[in-house]
């Protein structure tokens, strides 16, 4: 174990100081395509979609806690809360390129300082994180502050509609005992990401899907998450 003396660092210095803080596994990363997850972790048959993973899954091939940070002393599991089907792209690469022009109109473009390397599954298949760089993730604010981030997972094609999965969430900033991003909320960045994408972008909120994700117990929690992830879809 060590400390991490920040107040002694300039401000430049801090990102390497943030990144030195995260927990780190030794070793190589397993291969993605080894992943097999549990029954309970998979929503059956969700309407629209299939087979849905329920976690956000880390390069380690675990689900998502947050990096180790406790609430309440209980571990954070990290849930899938959106969903998005382009119905109208004529190609995964199509839908992957709308995608990602609606998250920069929403306002949630790519911003650096946070973890990276998350995989989301559905149908039997385990995917990569958009955006794609190390450190990147979708945020309506910079790391040093209160924001609304996630990752969006895919492409996914169902039928003849392309599906993405994503985890969003509200985080907060901690400088001391250590600098972080203590977790603030599921519910707040899911309802606000949808109503920026809904009022700015080719992406319209429909439904909430249930996926029976709700954690609370003595040992383990998703925070204000209520099992659902907020469906949206996009139009021509």
């Amino acid at each position: 174990m060590f400390k991490c003396r920040v107040l002694l660092l300039p401000l430049c210095a801090l990102p390497l100081t943030l990144a030195a803080c995260a927990p780190a596994h030794s070793g190589s990363l397993p291969d993605p395509a080894t992943f097999v997850p549990t029954p309970g972790d998979v929503a059956q048959n969700v309407q629209g979609v299939g087979n849905l993973g329920r976690w956000m899954i880390t390069k380690h091939l675990e689900n998502a806690t947050w990096l180790g940070e406790k609430v309440g002393g209980r571990t954070l599991r990290e849930p899938i809360n959106v969903v998005l089907i382009d119905p109208v792209a004529r190609t995964p690469e199509g839908a992957t390129r709308r995608m990602l022009e609606a998250m920069d109109r929403a306002g949630y473009g790519p911003k650096n300082m946070h973890s990276d390397g998350y995989y989301g599954y559905l149908n039997g298949q385990l995917k990569g994180q958009y955006p794609q760089g190390q450190g990147l993730a979708f945020s309506d604010g910079p790391w040093y502050g209160l924001n609304n981030h996630g990752r969006v997972f895919g492409p996914f094609t169902v039928g003849s509609s392309t599906v993405f999965t994503a985890s969003f969430s509200r985080e907060d900033f901690r400088w001391l005992p250590r600098p972080g991003h203590p977790y603030n909320s599921f519910q707040v960045a899911r309802e606000d990401l949808g109503q920026q994408l809904g009022k700015n972008t080719i992406y319209k909120p429909q439904d909430h899907l249930s996926l029976g994700s709700a954690l609370d117990t003595p040992t383990e929690t998703t925070g204000d998450h209520d099992g659902r992830a907020l469906l949206l879809v996009a139009q021509p």
